[in-house]
């Protein structure tokens, strides 16, 4: 079965927004394939705090060290956000996440900070969620706040699977969740926000792959299925992944060339990666976003990978080693 993709999901976008989103996704073609290098990125991927309700195993809040040593008690506030995004709105910045390491729906603001988004201009305002908060009440609010994409993390089709992987969450209600958000979705005659459901690959889960997009297929708009990406680049976490993961012959990182990631804590870096501490640029309470991007640690890893010289970096050597890509 022929799974709907993000990338149709795009196309509508491109149809309700218009010219401007059309231009945007032209740009972040070039910028993926090193043609653009932008003077602000193109996208901010906020990671409002460090706070989950799931532990799930192949995340660093569900592995004490890793949640240890790469964990933080911070956290950004809405004046945080409004300074965040007042600067991209500076640099007409048209795209931005408020998610990461964490559950972003924990945060009561969170709907607030997507309206904020869309009156500053962002032309894509998107969040990956577990689902496990998305009341009815606040599914409104959703709803009411110019959200383009929501993604939900399910990773499996029944609940003796989900509850090994999902730890902390409730396969059923969960399910009821994301249905019940597509309902109100539909009573007003929406399009927007797209939804998505999400299945990282695992040994744990691989078998329920096809079931999982037979079910989900003709309700979502897209499903995006990703393969397991280590949570830290030393140690050793083979356990969690498929057999028979074929090599990626060649690696060259886009997200250098596309993000910054801000964390609650302040600190910038340059990917999403788990482990994307090791690849801090600065933080963002000390410098502004725009010099960040355009110090020489940043301008210097966009190069590395435009070049194909990952391999002189050991955090991108090893990432590409283990589930890494661009």
């Amino acid at each position: 079965m022929r799974k709907r993709t993000e990338s149709e999901a795009v196309d509508l976008l491109a149809q309700v927004k218009g010219e401007a989103f059309v231009t945007y996704r032209k740009d972040w073609e070039k910028v993926n394939a090193f043609e653009l290098e932008t003077k602000f990125p193109m996208f901010l991927h906020i990671e409002p705090n460090y706070v989950c309700n799931f532990r799930c195993p192949m995340c660093t809040q569900g592995i004490p060290e890793l949640k240890e040593k790469f964990g933080y008690d911070e956290s950004l506030d809405t004046e945080d956000i409004r300074r965040i995004l007042e600067e991209g709105r500076r640099y007409r910045c048209p795209s931005v996440s408020f998610q990461g390491d964490n559950e972003p729906f924990l945060v009561k603001a969170l709907p607030d900070w997507f309206a904020m988004a869309r009156d500053f201009g962002y032309l894509d305002v998107m969040v990956n969620t577990n689902g496990s908060v998305m009341t009815k009440t606040l599914a409104e609010r959703v709803l009411d706040s110019g959200l383009t994409r929501i993604r939900f993390s399910l990773d499996a089709i029944t609940a003796e699977t989900y509850a090994k992987i999902r730890l902390g969450g409730k396969f059923e209600r969960v399910k009821a969740n994301i249905e019940a958000f597509l309902a109100a979705r539909a009573r007003r005659g929406a399009v927007l926000p797209r939804v998505g459901v999400n299945f990282v690959k695992m040994a744990v889960n691989a078998a329920e792959l096809e079931p999982f997009v037979a079910y989900w297929n003709d309700k979502v708009d897209y499903i995006v299925v990703q393969d397991f990406m280590t949570p830290d680049i030393d140690g050793d976490y083979r356990k969690l992944d498929i057999d028979g993961r074929a090599t990626v012959p060649e690696f060259r990182c886009t997200q250098p060339w596309q993000r910054l990631y801000i964390r609650g804590n302040g600190d910038v870096t340059a990917c999403c990666a788990m482990f994307n501490q090791y690849l801090k640029l600065g933080n963002f309470r000390r410098d502004s976003l725009y010099d960040i991007w355009q110090s020489p640690a940043a301008r210097d890893l966009r190069r590395l990978h435009k070049e194909g010289r990952y391999r002189e970096n050991p955090v991108c050597l090893k990432c590409s080693k283990n589930g890494g890509g661009g």
